[in-house]
């Protein structure tokens, strides 16, 4: 039998809450024909200064680099773009540096679309957590930012899951080869 474990109480409650908010934001965009995915695209190209793990506020980006920030795949991204395109809220345009390369920008469609469902947004986000004082926001925020940096440093050196196991099991996995290809792998997928 699984006993009662506070750590992983508190992850799944974060996994419950990312649905949640996740469900909820498409509630939200259905209405003006988009998925919570391709929200984020655009507000990763409004440069929206409320996304933590953004870090080129700049309006143009690659794709590459849209998929390494929001952790898409690049098939992912690929799809995502392609329906934003096809919507005229997303443009590309050719880079200035690098012809072979093609930047993404909103278009003024994507623009007017986020004026237009910021309000319900910051309205939902707020109605979430209204129950909470400032302090006790960015408290969790600081959490949540905390957990967030390790997890990502722990996906960068596969050391660290290999020396988990080992404290775990008192020995090293019996393919830690297989164990470091696999961290690897999925670390390429969203770079």
């Amino acid at each position: 039998m699984i006993e009662r474990n506070l750590d992983a109480s508190i992850l799944f409650s974060l996994l419950s809450l990312t649905s949640q908010i996740r469900l909820r934001g498409d509630l939200i965009y259905k209405f003006v024909g988009i998925t919570t995915q391709q929200y984020m695209v655009m507000l990763h190209l409004a440069g929206d200064p409320n996304i933590p793990f953004l870090k080129n506020h700049n309006r143009e980006m690659l794709a590459s680099e849209l998929a390494t920030s929001l952790k898409i795949s690049r098939p992912g991204i690929t799809n995502i773009l392609k329906m934003l395109i096809e919507k005229d809220l997303v443009q590309q345009i050719e880079d200035k540096n690098d012809r072979r390369q093609k930047r993404l920008r909103l278009t003024d469609n994507g623009g007017r679309l986020i004026q237009e469902v910021e309000p319900i947004r910051r309205a939902a986000n707020s109605n979430l957590l209204e129950g909470f004082t400032d302090e006790e926001k960015n408290n969790f925020l600081d959490y949540i930012s905390r957990c967030s940096d390790y997890a990502r440093e722990q996906l960068k050196n596969p050391d660290s899951l290999i020396n988990m196991h080992e404290n775990i099991y008192d020995k090293p996995p019996e393919d830690v080869g297989r164990l470091v290809e696999m961290v690897q792998t999925i670390s390429n997928d969203y770079r």
